[in-house]
């Protein structure tokens, strides 16, 4: 585990048991939209969430947050990082997001 892991939110598109196996097999500081009664919210409101809670948001609605993403740096704002992925099963997800989690700081993001 790299000096301080990123932590991530999982959007309404990734499984709760993603971010429950991460947080109690791995030891790693992950939470879902599941989790935090965020499910119904738009896209702006998760990565809003995600940004008040400190953590890159992690989803596979890609078209969606590269805009979002595109919005914030015209406006020069910023967030915690967003990672884009492809709709995998979570057994893929868990093997991505570990190797991720294993090779890069929040700090990188």
């Amino acid at each position: 585990m790299p000096p301080n892991p990123a932590k991530l939110y999982l959007d309404e598109n990734m499984s709760f048991r993603l971010a429950t196996q991460l947080r109690k097999k791995y030891d790693f500081d992950v939470t879902s939209c599941h989790e935090t009664n965020m499910g119904t919210k738009t896209d702006r409101e998760q990565l809003e969430f995600a940004i008040s809670q400190q953590r890159a948001i992690v989803t596979i609605n890609i078209g969606d947050f590269v805009l979002l993403d595109e919005l914030y740096a015209t406006r020069g704002q910023t967030h915690c990082g967003i990672v884009l992925s492809t709709q995998e099963s979570i057994n893929v997800l868990l093997h991505r997001l570990l190797r991720f989690l294993n090779s890069v700081s929040a700090n990188e993001l």
